[in-house]
């Protein structure tokens, strides 16, 4: 069995020099749960969604909190086949040192493929899941960063049309 990553998100974006903050909530994973709790709208946030390919490889959907994922524009974005996208199980989370409720766009798991929806790098200042906290999987706390900034801590990651927001109609 592979150990956790001992390295989480905070660390990462420590090393990387970038601005941030964590921010502690109670261990809930609704989000409107967990914007209750940090007192910011869910036009603030940003959710990662986790799946998995064929290849066992990590795909992260990364998008404002309160849109809808366009799972046939992830997929080719992706460069994968929709009927290949599966959603990460707690097991396969773990193995990224994560836990449903917890996911972030920063992950030691380098080969992890990160698409952001293209409207995120503008949403200014949100708040995102810790993903892990010295490979804790922690879901009891949040990132507060600059979008770009989160964007620019994940090397290779795409940019793409994946996500419609309530005012774009049906996903």
């Amino acid at each position: 069995m592979n150990a956790l990553p001992t390295v989480g998100p905070p660390e990462i974006l420590a090393s990387l020099g970038v601005s941030f903050r964590l921010r502690e909530h109670p261990d809930v994973t609704s989000p409107v749960e967990v914007c209750a709790a940090l007192g910011v709208p869910l036009e603030r946030t940003v959710k990662t969604l986790a799946f998995v390919t064929p290849e066992d490889l990590l795909l992260l959907a990364v998008l404002p909190g309160h849109a809808r994922l366009r799972y046939g524009a992830l997929a080719r974005a992706a460069g994968i086949r929709r009927s290949d996208l599966s959603p990460a199980d707690a097991g396969r989370l773990a193995r990224a040192g994560m836990q449903p409720g917890g996911v972030c766009p920063v992950s030691a798991d380098r080969a992890a493929v990160v698409v952001f929806d293209e409207t995120v790098g503008g949403l200014g200042r949100v708040h995102c899941g810790s993903g892990s906290g010295s490979g804790s999987g922690r879901r009891d706390s949040g990132i507060e960063i600059e979008a770009a900034e989160l964007m620019a801590a994940v090397p290779g990651a795409a940019t793409a049309s994946i996500g419609s927001l309530p005012a774009d109609g049906p996903a």
